[in-house]
């Protein structure tokens, strides 16, 4: 409550931010954002055009998971015909938190996730898909662990013993990438693309997950896995890290190229020929007197690198969205980097004019993931997401000898064992009101999910 009557009072009063008038702000007069705990945190690099705001209430709606999941990255979501969002998660931390907020108790890390969000109210409006090791409260040693959701077929270090009793898999996982709904022989399917991935989180293939959804979430058909195509598509270029479904009638699929680890630099796009991901794939690239044009061939990494749609500008797993008369791509500049929005004509680019939305604080190191959820947005403001891992963090003490001894504990186990880390490995909302003056593009009231409208249209709807 203190945020929300901290926000309202410099909303109304329009008061001196660090020297500077917050020009812009949310209108919380507005029945829509009733419910939202919102917390100003400044304008960005736009002049006061348009004003940022950490959502408090979406970061606990994940946070507050007491049991079972509680905590991941990746944190993709999809709208669903019923209204419902499917949320997927890459590495998830599953088991009990402790009453200092970490997670010391038996837990596990599936390397995969997903839930169905039905409501706004609470952590139990999520369905989550995975299948518990154990939810008996006298198994101490494996209550609410988790199972990978979506298994590697090729994954074979784990026996059958070893998964049930809580071990995830190493030798080979999938880690999710993004997802769509089509009408297919009078029923909706849910698509969703997967990056395997093997050794030192090398990448080599593009699987493609087809989901029904009949029934309700939490019965026993809902979600059921109907289709797995372990490679979809020649794998090249993360191709699907993020979807956007276009009137067009195709479907483009974003990637980027040019460093490990999938964090990008290089944005590049394909398409499918209809709205089914199991259509022809083709690829916009560019030749080496850097014409454009589509080609159903497989390109190689060089034809890839060459093909940047963004004009040279640095992006990582750009997020997409339609809106008005243009696209727009959000992105991370790189690991903790500042949030960035692009725009363009075309699905296919260049997107250019880049505008910053956020500047990242320095205090919430180690920030990825950075993805657009259109189905959050209530009056036309922008909803993002990303995830923020532990950073080392070095402290000191004094050994049996009383010498000086210095501890950098590796932020990655910062997640099992200091207090309040079940906060920090989760993810985390802005809200961004007023970045159409960013473009002076109108104001057409909330964003749209773009994937539902080409759903309707293939339903006939």
């Amino acid at each position: 409550m203190k945020h929300i009557l901290r926000t309202l009072f410099l909303s109304a009063a329009g008061i001196v931010l660090g020297g500077q008038v917050a020009q812009a702000q949310a209108d919380f007069s507005d029945e829509r954002l009733q419910g939202l705990e919102l917390e100003y945190v400044g304008k960005d690099l736009s002049d006061g055009k348009a004003a940022v705001y950490q959502d408090i209430s979406y970061f606990h709606l994940f946070a507050s998971h007491l049991y079972g999941w509680n905590g991941g990255d990746g944190v993709y979501s999809t709208t669903l015909p019923d209204g419902n969002s499917f949320w997927s998660f890459g590495d998830s931390f599953f088991g009990l938190i402790s009453e200092f907020r970490n997670r010391r108790r038996s837990s596990n890390l599936p390397r995969n996730a997903a839930m169905i969000q039905t409501g706004e109210t609470s952590w139990h409006d999520f369905v989550v898909l995975n299948e518990y090791v154990s939810t008996d409260p006298n198994d101490r040693d494996h209550y609410y662990k988790g199972k990978t959701w979506l298994r590697h077929p090729n994954a074979t270090a784990l026996s059958q013993k070893e998964i049930n009793e809580g071990s995830t898999d190493s030798d080979r996982f999938y880690w999710p990438g993004d997802g769509t709904v089509i009408w297919r022989d009078g029923q909706p399917v849910l698509q969703v693309l997967f990056g395997s991935i093997f050794g030192n989180m090398e990448r080599d293939e593009t699987a493609l997950a087809e989901f029904a959804l009949t029934g309700t979430p939490g019965d026993g058909e809902y979600m059921q896995l109907t289709r797995l195509l372990p490679q979809c598509v020649e794998y090249c270029g993360g191709y699907g890290s993020g979807i956007m479904e276009s009137d067009d009638g195709h479907t483009y699929l974003y990637g980027t190229t040019g460093t490990s680890y999938g964090m990008g630099s290089v944005p590049v796009v394909a398409r499918t020929a209809n709205h089914d991901l199991t259509s022809q794939w083709e690829y916009w690239i560019a030749d080496e007197e850097g014409t454009f044009a589509w080609q159903t061939e497989t390109p190689s990494e060089e034809a890839i690198k060459r093909s940047d749609i963004s004009e040279g500008q640095w992006v990582t797993e750009p997020s997409m969205m339609h809106y008005g008369d243009y696209y727009y791509m959000v992105s991370q500049d790189g690991l903790n980097g500042n949030v960035y929005i692009y725009q363009s004509k075309d699905p296919w680019g260049p997107f250019v004019n880049r505008k910053c939305l956020y500047n990242v604080p320095d205090e919430q190191a180690q920030t990825y993931n950075c993805f657009v959820h259109p189905q959050l947005s209530r009056t036309g403001e922008l909803v993002i997401s990303w995830n923020m891992n532990a950073a080392t963090l070095v402290t000191y003490s004094k050994n049996s000898k009383g010498e000086i001894v210095e501890n950098a504990p590796d932020g990655f186990w910062r997640n099992f064992n200091d207090w309040e880390s079940a906060d920090l490995y989760q993810p985390h909302f802005i809200r961004v009101f007023g970045w159409q003056k960013l473009f002076g593009v109108p104001d057409l009231g909330v964003v749209e999910d773009a994937g539902i409208t080409e759903y309707k249209k293939m339903k006939g709807e």
